[in-house]
C-alpha cells in the first residue's frame, strides 16, 4: 500500500490524477510522425529533468507500480538518474518548455563499497517495446563499473526484465544487511509485493 510516506524517502505523491476506470494513469499522449526514426540521447540528468522525471515516475506510481518520487528526493539525488529524451521540439505534445522531453529514465544509488541499487527504471508507455529500458540499464551498468561497484540490485515488479539483463532473484535472507537501512525508510516495508534481484558485475 502506498498510503503514508516518509517524508525524508519520498515526498508528495503525483500531482494528476489523470486515471481510467481501472485506476490506471493516463499517460498524454506524444504526437509524433514516426516512432522508428527519432532523435534518441541517453545522458546523466540535470536539474532541468526534474519535472519531466517526477511526471514518468509518478504516473507509474499512481497506478501502483513503482514507488512515487517527490522533487525533494529526486533535487537531492539527481546524479543517480540517467535520461532518454527526444531533443526535437516540433514531436513535443505536451507544454513543456524545455526542447528536451524526457521519455525514459533509471537511477543508479550508491549504497556501500561494492553496491549500488537500480531505482525508478521508467519508460513512457508510448516508447515500450524498443528496448530503451535495456539501454537504461545497461548504461547504469557501465556507470557502475566505472565508478567500481562490482554488485548491482534492484527491487522491482519487472522480474522478467531483468532477468532478460542477467538478474537473479534473491530472497529476503540473501540480501546484504546495507539493503534493510533504505528499506527500513519504504511505506511498503511492511507489505512489500516486490521481487529482489541481483547482478554480479
Amino acid at each position: 500500500m502506498l498510503e503514508r510516506y516518509d517524508m525524508q524517502y519520498i515526498d508528495p505523491p503525483p500531482e494528476c490524477t489523470c486515471v481510467d476506470e481501472d485506476g490506471h494513469y493516463r499517460f498524454p499522449s506524444i504526437e509524433i510522425h514516426d516512432k522508428h526514426d527519432l532523435p534518441l540521447s541517453i545522458r546523466k540528468a540535470r536539474v532541468s529533468d526534474v519535472r519531466g522525471i517526477m511526471k514518468l515516475i509518478n504516473g507509474f506510481a499512481t497506478s501502483k507500480l513503482m514507488l512515487p518520487r517527490g522533487p525533494q528526493y529526486v533535487y537531492e539525488n539527481i546524479r543517480d538518474f540517467i535520461v532518454i529524451f527526444l531533443d526535437d521540439t516540433e514531436k513535443k505534445s505536451d507544454k513543456d518548455t524545455n526542447d528536451e522531453l524526457i521519455i525514459a529514465c533509471g537511477g543508479l544509488h550508491v549504497l556501500w563499497g561494492d553496491m549500488a541499487e537500480i531505482r525508478s527504471t521508467a519508460v513512457h508507455p508510448d516508447f515500450h517495446r524498443r528496448g530503451l529500458g535495456s539501454r537504461l540499464v545497461e548504461y547504469m551498468k557501465e556507470d557502475a563499473r566505472r565508478l567500481g561497484i562490482s554488485k548491482l540490485f534492484t527491487f522491482t515488479l519487472a522480474e522478467a526484465f531483468f532477468a532478460s539483463l542477467g538478474f537473479d532473484v534473491r530472497s529476503r535472507d540473501q540480501l546484504p544487511h546495507v539493503v534493510w537501512a533504505e528499506c527500513s525508510r519504504c511505506p511498503k516495508y511492511f507489505k512489500c509485493d516486490e521481487i529482489g534481484m541481483m547482478l554480479e558485475l
